[in-house]
């Protein structure tokens, strides 16, 4: 009797072997750690292929991460607040002249007004940004402080808000006047660990006020981002005078859950009708949902929010994130079709000896699971040590707490997934499909639609890069465009100083005629503002009537004004300084756009009254001068004019540098600043700093673009590599007969060369026209740009085109090179 073997049961005749059943959870099992077995091992087979492949996805893995975290911190802005659905800022839309302009700013009334009116508004809080926009200093018992993010708001900041405090109580925290909250950090500042309340602290020498909270610092996904605030109540001049004619204060609503924003916004414009006359209505109002404000006001004026982001930009770089991905998986496609000459026999074999194709594409599916998730650990390891970079390049501070988030975790999982099955689909089901013929040496020519299909996919790398690089030029044209055009005015070398610490006009004079006296200073003007920062909005009319006017941003300035900023006087002669208070009158220097709104020239302007701007008939046009961009290049140039009404501070010193060295010039002027102004910190801008601040948004983009569209041309690049190693050994033949009947290494590489530049000149051909369609609609948003330039996808095409060659040449000439003995050997 025989033995029954170790591990087999035998239950029938002698000599017969039985073996167990298996459940399909057992086979399921077995198959798999079979596949796992044979992927590994090919994978390792194949070391140069699997290297580029595991090198591709991890990149664009990499990338992906990033740019996922990047638009999912912008989406995120301001959902954190429990409150968010029903939070509302209000906003108004002011009509001068027949054109209009969105404002984030509204009356201080509305808050108040409209809470007492309509039963739907739960809370509401005004934002008063510091003398708009000002830096205030503020001084403790130690140390003097510049303070940019100072504001000013009312108790209900806290129902609608989320506004944890360290210290105090928030029912009282802004609940009177002379009370104002630190952040976290800014306490950390002024006094260390300790607990601040009851501190008392000085602000502009204007307002004596008492520490009553500290508040955690709002997060990085926050639109409010303010260091200091005060109560509103303590600036009477804002908080007493309840009016409808001054639009300078930022609003929130939080509306009752489920109410309608149309609907309240309809009571509200019934409360304007019902205040104010329709022949003095130059604005109505509307809502904008708290989720929208960060994304969605680059159309909009006078919000006091220094993180303005921009939806457009947010689309740019998601298309970009799943271009470079898209771009990654067709690489491997590539890659791994590439060795299918390799692959063949491979999958003939395993065909004779019964392998299904459902077996087959099972396996193919798990060596691409493999190569996917080696790829996504591998990409996020990539990215754990490039934050730093990719956060200087995008100007952010995503953390490396935030990689491990549930969020993110779960999309890694997700994207494993997704990977495998899309970058595994077309290898699984072209590699399965090869006939066990393949073992004769038939069958072995791929059907057309393989072929078409590899083309299809380099085509599709390559119009993704191509769209890319042509992304790529036209910002930078445009920046370029926006950095070298004339502004109008001379920015360079100037600087805005600061005064509104000093304690009386006698300080600021000292330091006025101290400066002029400095050898490197060629000119010094007191201003209200400058260009790039906010001014006094009014109305010029063409008549006394006040029915037919325009919005001109005003700004009080001493004669100097024209000279230190380098302006060109069309006409008249600038403002002068007031011989006494009781002169009522006040100068005007308009700018063109004013001019030609008035319908005169220039020199016909002179002396005429500008109504309505200052009083009825109080202001006199003195001079005109030649418009100049005091805002972006966004918006068209509007009506602007220096005056020298008292109704305005001067609280800016601009001080034009000619020569010397720049660092010392500064130590200098802060030297001089500190024995004229000993109580205040010493706080300046650079102008052209200002002007570069203004396109921020577009140059981060522009930067984030380019560093990635490299990327993704390289990762193109290596699927480009790959298909051409592939066509090289489709036509090993040819490429032997050829060599024997006397063709050249160039002939031949010419030859395997020029059907992949076809391709790319394809990419280059469908690329232009969908760039065209979409960078045209962004350089509308700008109101001065550049016009496409027709030689920017030349340069596209011809740059493609070279790394194309650069990559297929080298396959190409290895392949020219073989022995044609060799070759035909190989068949």
């Amino acid at each position: 009797m025989q033995t029954p073997v170790k591990g087999i049961l035998s239950t029938g005749p002698p000599g017969q072997l039985h073996y167990p059943p298996l459940s399909p959870k057992n086979y399921f099992q077995i198959m798999l750690k079979s596949h796992f077995k044979i992927a590994w091992r090919n994978l390792l087979k194949n070391g140069l292929f699997s290297t580029l492949n595991l090198l591709g996805l991890s990149v664009g893995v990499a990338i992906f991460l990033y740019l996922f975290l990047y638009a999912r911190e912008e989406l995120s802005f301001d959902k954190y607040n429990p409150h968010a659905e029903d939070i509302y800022r209000v906003g108004l839309t002011a009509t001068f002249g027949g054109e209009s302009n969105e404002w984030a700013s509204v009356p201080n009334n509305i808050g108040p007004d409209m809470k007492a009116e309509i039963p739907e508004i739960k809370a509401y809080a005004r934002l008063l940004y510091h003398n708009f926009g000002k830096t205030g200093f503020v001084s403790s018992e130690q140390d003097k402080f510049a303070e940019r993010k100072m504001y000013w708001s009312d108790p209900g900041l806290f129902d609608i808000f989320e506004l944890p405090l360290v210290y105090g109580n928030p029912k009282t925290a802004l609940d009177g006047p002379n009370k104002i909250m630190l952040s976290q950090s800014t306490a950390q500042r002024y006094f260390g660990d300790a607990d601040p309340v009851g501190k008392i602290l000085n602000v502009d020498h204007d307002y004596e006020v008492t520490v009553s909270a500290v508040y955690q610092d709002f997060p990085q996904n926050s639109t409010l981002d303010p260091d200091l605030i005060g109560s509103f109540s303590t600036v009477k001049w804002a908080n007493e005078g309840q009016h409808w004619s001054n639009a300078s204060y930022e609003t929130y609503f939080l509306l009752e859950p489920n109410a309608s924003m149309k609907k309240v916004e309809s009571k509200i414009n019934q409360v304007l009708d019902k205040n104010v006359e329709k022949e003095n209505q130059w604005f109505r109002f509307w809502l904008q949902p708290l989720a929208d404000v960060h994304l969605y006001s680059t159309n909009i004026s006078n919000s006091s929010t220094t993180r303005i982001g921009d939806i457009q930009q947010i689309n740019i770089l998601i298309a970009l994130a799943l271009g470079i991905l898209l771009i990654a998986c067709i690489n491997y496609m590539n890659l791994a079709t590439a060795q299918s000459q390799k692959r063949r026999k491979e999958v003939g074999i395993n065909k004779v000896v019964g392998a299904t194709q459902s077996t087959l594409v099972a396996r193919f599916y798990v060596e691409a699971f493999i190569m996917v998730t080696a790829a996504v650990l591998v990409g996020f390891a990539v990215l754990f040590g490039l934050l730093p970079l990719f956060n200087s390049i995008a100007e952010k501070e995503i953390t490396f707490g935030s990689l491990f988030s549930v969020p993110v975790l779960a999309s890694i999982g997700a994207a494993i997934v997704v990977l495998s099955l899309v970058a595994g689909s077309y290898p699984a089901l072209m590699l399965s499909s090869f006939s066990p013929l393949s073992l004769f040496g038939r069958g072995a020519q791929n059907s057309l639609s393989a072929i078409w299909v590899r083309k299809g996919l380099v085509v599709a790398q390559f119009t993704a890069s191509i769209i890319l690089m042509i992304a790529t030029f036209v910002f930078y044209r445009q920046l370029q465009y926006v950095q070298e055009n004339d502004l109008g005015y001379n920015a360079d070398q100037v600087i805005a100083i600061s005064t509104q610490g000093a304690e009386n006009s006698e300080q600021i004079n000292t330091l006025l005629n101290t400066y002029k006296g400095l050898s490197f200073v060629s000119s010094v003007a007191r201003a209200q503002s400058y260009p790039g920062a906010g001014t006094s909005g009014r109305t010029i009319t063409k008549d006394g009537t006040g029915t037919n006017g325009i919005a001109i941003q005003t700004n009080r300035a001493t004669p100097e004004i024209i000279e230190t900023l380098g302006i060109k006087l069309l006409a008249g002669a600038p403002v002068s300084e007031k011989s006494s208070e009781e002169d009522t009158t006040v100068q005007l220097v308009i700018n063109k756009t004013a001019v030609d709104f008035l319908e005169m020239t220039p020199e016909e302007a002179i002396g005429k009254t500008a109504y309505n701007t200052f009083g009825y008939n109080r202001a006199t046009i003195v001079g005109v001068m030649e418009d100049f961009h005091f805002d972006t290049f966004h918006k068209p140039i509007g009506a602007y004019a220096f005056h020298n009404s008292a109704s305005e501070g001067r609280s800016n010193l601009l001080v034009r540098m000619n020569g010397g060295k720049l660092s010392e010039n500064v130590a200098t002027l802060e030297s001089s600043f500190k024995k004229s102004i000993p109580d205040s910190a010493f706080d300046f801008k650079f102008l052209d700093d200002v002007v570069a601040k203004l396109y921020a948004t577009e140059q981060r983009t522009a930067r984030l673009v380019l560093f990635f569209s490299i990327t993704a041309i390289l990762i193109a690049c290596l699927g480009l590599f790959g298909l051409a190693a592939f066509t090289a050994e489709q036509r090993t033949k040819e490429i032997g007969v050829r060599k024997v009947l006397g063709a050249s290494v160039a002939s031949i590489t010419a030859l395997l060369s020029k059907d992949f530049l076809k391709l790319v000149l394809v990419a280059l051909v469908i690329a232009a026209p969908v760039s065209w369609y979409y960078l045209d609609g962004w350089l509308q948003s700008y109101a001065y740009h550049i016009d496409m330039p027709w030689w920017i996808f030349g340069v596209a095409g011809l740059l493609s085109v070279v790394v194309a060659f650069l990559t297929v040449s080298y396959q190409s000439i290895k392949a020219a090179v073989v022995n044609p003995v060799k070759s035909l050997r190989s068949e």
